[in-house]
């Protein structure tokens, strides 16, 4: 059975085609009676032996029942129910209407050999085009009716019945076989008429439907990849697990219009699943902790690889807490397993509220959200591993060598005896390499507890221009020192961002030492802070060195120094970028770059306003 909102498309449908096909009559009854009464009138003052008033009566009958059809049109046109009923009444009111005063004409006109005979046939199409087979036929069983009337009338020769025109065409027609013969011939061409166009139309109607239902499928279809495409565009920026999972159940309930989703993850003995993240499920469903797999039958299947799909959750299905399932209200499930590119990491479920049997097409939907997530939580795991790595050789390399650089301070001035001038430039060159090493294992530090939970504080309203104004000072003494104009334009009011000081003083920081250190002696710095489009704009320009086309893909890679940057700055570390680009994804701004080798280097940053300053 289709679901009711499909039934109720089709036939918005086919009302727009049946009301279009009313009002076509509507405007055809127009010509049609118009020309007729035009016709009689013409004749009766030519002369012309043919019953020309009661044809002009008949006439204008039409033209008079037709003024009616129209205001019955346009009640009908304005309706705003979907049921196609009221016009299929009205289609067949005005076949009736037509056919009774096209069955008068016939008899006023010569009966059987009446030239007006034909338009019976009219009306059997018209029926055809209108109204469903069984109407099509039951029509033409009373035109054949009709018909057969007039001929019993003709046969008997009744006074009454005699025709009014073309008398001396008919003397033939009075001998009963050619009676018969003459209505034979017209029941063959209503009963052709009648199985021809009904079967043309439901062979339109057939493919209508197909039309419609390959309509759907395809709008269907693309809504699915659009929004599945903003949901890899949304998992994508996160860096911390929580954050994905719950983004990714709360996108999966949505796209699979479900009650509910949850992610259960595999412990490290990969005997047990917990629950990673939920959306649409109670707190009491969830609390129940860990789910043996040993215990739970359809979850130990699913691991193995195993899609499980039920559209009626009944007592026989084998669940660890049953009761807690008819607690919730669950009624259908869709159940796979979460795989990595190597392992499978859990289970990946959705709970409708609703007996539903989920389709293949579903499932592979499904299938394919549950990979791509997959392989997102995998790249996250991988890259909080990788950065916990980082931080802790970091933290471990940090105390040594700073042991190490007081020892190369010491033996500089001369507490652990004299140093001559050679020896006193070797060890200053010691001096700022440990310096450099030391800027790493910072950045590095800094990087990799940004990229781990722990270092996800809790963002809050911030003003960026208070952070700006405070580091200010600071470099304008750098600038100063290396012979270099800076500047600090700040257009008020300047929105809130939602971050924390720290965040928005790394983002700042980093950008402006970077123009500073690449900009020689003579040049220029200007760092901009106002507001553009509900985001607060960051600008920060220089007149250096700038970067070559080639080398701008890479700018945001970990490490990375073009040729020009070694040359004029020996020392770096590659990561102040970076860790500019992780700020920004986190608070979800972008930035921009431009760029020629030799004319400078400018970046604009957009960060989403909070609220504006009061």
């Amino acid at each position: 059975m289709r679901p009711g909102h499909e039934l109720i498309k089709e036939q918005i449908f086919f009302r727009k085609e049946l009301k279009e096909r009313v009002l076509w009559v509507i405007k055809i009854r127009w010509i049609f009676a118009g020309l007729a009464l035009t016709g009689s009138l013409t004749a009766e003052l030519m002369g012309f032996d043919i019953p020309a008033r009661p044809l002009a009566m008949l006439c204008s009958s039409a033209l008079l029942y037709n003024v009616v059809f129209v205001f019955v049109a346009r009640w009908l046109e304005h309706s705003e129910k979907p049921d196609i009923r009221p016009f299929s009444v009205f289609a067949h009111i005005q076949i009736t209407c037509d056919l009774v005063a096209v069955f008068i004409a016939i008899y006023i006109t010569g009966m059987m050999a009446s030239p007006l005979l034909v338009f019976a046939i009219f009306h059997i199409i018209l029926a055809g085009i209108l109204l469903p087979p069984v109407s099509t036929y039951l029509y033409a069983g009373v035109v054949l009716l009709a018909a057969g009337v007039l001929c019993g009338l003709q046969i008997s020769r009744a006074p009454e019945a005699e025709p009014m025109v073309f008398v001396t065409t008919m003397d033939f027609l009075y001998h009963h076989f050619a009676i018969a013969f003459s209505y034979l011939t017209f029941a063959v061409t209503i009963l052709f008429s009648a199985f021809m166009i009904t079967s043309i139309r439901m062979s339109l109607r057939s493919k209508g439907r197909s039309i419609l239902q390959i309509s759907k499928e395809l709008e269907t279809t693309n809504a699915r990849l659009v929004a599945l495409y903003e949901m890899v565009k949304d998992i994508d920026r996160y860096s911390g697990l929580k954050e994905l999972l719950d983004s990714a159940t709360r996108q999966t309930a949505r796209l699979m219009g479900v009650k509910a989703c949850s992610i259960k993850l595999l412990d490290d003995e990969k005997k047990h699943l917990q629950f990673a993240s939920t959306y649409g499920l109670s707190e009491d469903y969830v609390s129940k902790g860990t789910v043996s797999l040993e215990r739970s039958p359809i979850n130990r299947r699913i691991i193995e690889g195993k899609p499980y799909m039920i559209g009626r959750i009944g007592e026989e299905d084998y669940f660890q807490f049953p009761e807690n399932v008819q607690r919730e209200g669950i009624a259908s499930m869709l159940c796979l397993p979460l795989r990595g590119n190597n392992m499978t990491l859990g289970v990946f479920c959705v709970y409708g509220r609703e007996h539903y049997r989920f389709d293949q097409e579903d499932i592979d939907f499904f299938g394919l959200m549950s990979d791509l997530i997959g392989i997102a939580v995998e790249r996250v795991k991988w890259d909080l591993t990788k950065s916990w790595f980082i931080a802790k050789v970091a933290h471990n390399l940090r105390a040594p060598l700073g042991a190490v650089l007081s020892m190369v301070k010491l033996v500089r001035k001369g507490y652990l005896g004299p140093v001559n001038e050679e020896q006193d430039g070797t060890l200053e060159r010691c001096e700022k390499r440990i310096e450099v090493l030391g800027e790493l294992i910072s950045d590095l530090l800094r990087l990799g507890k940004e990229r781990t939970e722990t270092g996800k504080t809790r963002l809050h309203p911030v003003a960026p221009e208070e952070v700006l104004g405070t580091l200010a000072p600071l470099f304008e003494s750098q600038a100063k020192q290396k012979g270099i104009g800076i500047t600090f334009e700040i257009h008020k009011p300047v929105m809130q961002v939602t971050a924390n000081e720290t965040l928005i003083e790394d983002l700042f920081s980093n950008l402006i030492s970077n123009a500073i250190k690449y900009t020689p002696e003579g040049g220029d710095v200007r760092v901009i802070l106002g507001t553009e489009d509900g985001s607060v704009r960051f600008e920060v320009s220089d007149t250096g060195i700038g970067i070559p086309e080639k080398d701008l893909p890479r700018l945001f890679t970990e490490f990375f120094r073009t040729a020009e940057a070694k040359e004029l700055v020996e020392e770096g570390t590659g990561l102040g970028l970076v860790i500019v680009k992780e700020i920004l994804d986190r608070m979800g701004g972008k930035i921009h770059v431009e760029s020629k080798s030799g004319e400078g280097t400018h970046f604009k940053c957009l960060i989403p306003g909070a609220t504006p300053m009061s």
